[in-house]
């Protein structure tokens, strides 16, 4: 069993496992020690009914190798990053199912990539639907 200060894995009877938090990781995140998969995100939204988001932080190593995952989370229509010129919205999820990037979302990017960050696209998981990736000008068709 994975268990962090945190979080800790959670069985489900399907045989999948899923990371669970002990409270809600909020605007403050929760490091986990991997990326979860869409699924795993997903089930996070459906089990509390809230947006999630997940960054990477960049590490030290050729690329940003050996930097670490954070999860956030918010209420029903917003969930609120850390930003700056290490980090990449790797995904966040849509409970509501929205399959199209926000403003909001999309000035996210815009300001990831004005304070340097590599990352051009992400990733949306609207609940029930197939994830879709946007850039800072909107949703792209992949």
């Amino acid at each position: 069993m994975l268990l962090g200060e945190d979080y800790f894995e959670r069985f489900m009877p399907n045989g999948d496992t899923n990371i669970d938090f002990k409270k809600l990781p909020g605007a403050t995140g929760v490091q986990v020690p991997r990326r979860l998969t869409n699924a795993q995100m997903e089930f996070l939204t459906i089990e509390y009914g809230v947006e999630f988001a997940q960054v990477y932080q960049l590490g030290p190593g050729k690329n940003g190798g050996g930097g670490k995952y954070i999860v956030f989370s918010g209420a029903v229509d917003k969930v609120e990053i850390t930003v700056g010129r290490d980090i990449m919205l790797i995904n966040h999820t849509h409970p509501g199912g929205t399959a199209s990037s926000s403003d909001k979302d999309r000035k996210v990017l815009r300001k990831l990539a004005k304070l340097g960050s590599p990352q051009k696209t992400s990733a949306i998981i609207p609940i029930g639907k197939p994830k879709i990736y946007f850039t800072k000008e909107g949703v792209k068709n992949v």
